[in-house]
């Protein structure tokens, strides 16, 4: 009867270690991880993130709307997470570490956007033509059509700086970019908001972050296991 008892235990414990490597992944070593392990781990997060982010970066740069959509990101997502099924990462990692992907695919190209006007943007002053209201799910915008002092029309309409109190006949800044490269934008009365910036890059470290826990307890190291020569 011991000899049985002792059997079911070990099943039950075998099947709970099978359970959570599968859900967190097999790590099992001694104290922290390997240095080696963990530069391997940050190095495929780095590298993801910034390949995932690389096509819309140069479609913003060369001005191609087609790499801006992020589309090509996204795939680079699918790619990572199909490079760490094959490594048997964590599954609870990998819905996650998909979702950022999409996410900081989608961004990337914005957050380059803020870059480019914030440190190489123009501010000039334009007269407003007309503000036309459009509500939104939670809130209402403005959107005002603009031209230049010397008559030049804008293309495209802004809303950062286009408020309920904006009249035709109004001044208000506007950042564009000396090279087209981006689509202008208007000036709140605080100046630059920096959030969007911080939030799209902070969607891009949780991505290397997440990717980088990932790969570290991918691993199951025995007790002779040393680093790769």
């Amino acid at each position: 009867m011991q000899v049985m008892e002792s059997g079911r235990r070990r099943a039950r414990s075998q099947h709970s270690y099978s359970i959570s490597a599968a859900l967190w992944g097999a790590a099992h070593y001694r104290g922290r991880p390997p240095n080696w392990l963990v530069t391997e781990g940050m190095a495929v997060g780095v590298v993801s993130a910034a390949a995932i982010a690389g096509p819309g970066v140069a479609g913003t740069l060369l001005g191609s709307t087609v790499l801006q959509t992020g589309e090509a990101g996204m795939v680079v997502a699918l790619g990572l997470v199909i490079f760490l099924l094959c490594l048997r990462a964590g599954r609870a990692f990998l819905g996650p570490i998909a979702v950022l992907g999409v996410c900081w695919a989608v961004a990337a190209p914005k957050a380059t956007n803020d870059v480019l006007l914030r440190w190489g943007g123009e501010v000039s002053s334009v007269v407003v033509t007309s503000v036309v209201p459009e509500k939104g799910e939670t809130t209402e915008r403005h959107y005002c059509s603009v031209q230049h002092l010397d008559g030049t029309p804008v293309s495209g309409r802004i809303w950062r700086g286009c408020t309920a109190t904006t009249v035709p006949g109004d001044r208000i800044g506007l950042v564009h970019d000396p090279h087209g490269r981006v689509p202008p934008r208007g000036i709140t009365a605080s100046g630059h908001d920096g959030k969007p910036l911080a939030e799209s890059l902070g969607i891009g470290l949780a991505l290397a972050t997440l990717s980088t826990v990932a790969v570290v307890r991918s691993y199951h190291l025995g007790p002779t296991t040393h680093a790769p020569s």
